[in-house]
């Protein structure tokens, strides 16, 4: 039986082309970016598993398909030279295309980008959204007026905003808000030195110096457990937690799924 022997590395290939089908695999450097970027596949709950998992191997052995070209490229050169060029040539016009396209494509990014900032400047729009703007002397959002002193009136997010006096969520005032001290804690979460705040909603009767957010919209503090803005009256706080793969929270007893109490027999499980 014939023992198999890479030619890729076989001193009767020349240097030269030696030199030119190491070219094949310059890709593999990308693979640190790769495998970073495959590991998102499986953030989609509504994928096939099976297939999540297919596809993130599919990807990841990339390298290992170039190593295949790279030794298949030398087997060819032996039996006809200059097509053994064709691979390498192909992928350094591949990769050039790439790099200078990704190029131009960031110079026009850039240039749009100052022309839109520029027009949201004149405008009146301020933050990064095209929500809140201040012009002659009133102040917007959504391009409806409302009740804000555009002198103090300050971008939180593109939901929120504060003047001297109170905060706001869209156009609307949050009540009993600490203007001085309001500020975003996240996408849902907000806060001020005597309150919580779900999507602008205060969490009342709240342990302040206990209070702890934790994911999926729920939240806790040394007496009780939260749901949004709501109180889970069968929680234990104590030993709460929130389980992000399937979406459940339990204190070891109980279990809860969007806010509500759940048992082996109800349906988070049935279709």
């Amino acid at each position: 039986m014939q023992k198999f022997k890479l030619i890729s590395f076989s001193k009767e290939l020349p240097r030269k082309f030696k030199l030119m089908n190491w070219i094949i695999l310059i890709p593999t450097l990308f693979w640190p970016l790769i495998f970073y970027m495959s590991i998102f596949f499986f953030d989609d709950p509504n994928a096939n598993p099976m297939l999540v998992w297919l596809l993130f191997f599919g990807v990841n052995l990339y390298p290992l398909y170039l190593f295949l070209f790279f030794e298949l490229n030398a087997r060819l050169y032996k039996k006809y030279n200059l097509v053994g060029y064709a691979l390498p040539i192909l992928m350094i016009s591949s990769l050039s295309y790439f790099f200078i396209d990704q190029y131009n494509s960031s110079q026009k990014f850039k240039k749009d980008r100052i022309l839109e900032n520029q027009k949201r400047k004149e405008a009146g729009y301020i933050g990064f959204c095209n929500t809140y703007k201040i012009k002659d002397n009133a102040v917007f959002y959504r391009d409806t007026i409302f009740k804000a002193d555009p002198l103090t009136f300050e971008y939180l997010g593109c939901h929120y905003g504060k003047d001297n006096e109170t905060a706001f969520k869209g156009k609307e005032r949050i009540k009993n808000s600490h203007s001085e001290t309001f500020k975003i804690v996240d996408s849902q979460w907000q806060k001020d030195k005597n309150r919580y705040y779900y999507q602008g909603q205060a969490l009342e009767n709240i342990e302040y110096e206990t209070f702890e957010i934790l994911d999926l919209g729920y939240s806790k503090d040394k007496y009780r457990v939260y749901y949004k803005t709501s109180v889970l009256e069968d929680a234990e706080s104590d030993s709460f937690i929130i389980n992000r793969m399937n979406g459940i929270g339990s204190d070891g007893q109980n279990e809860f799924k969007n806010g509500k109490k759940i048992t082996t027999t109800n349906s988070v499980y049935e279709k």
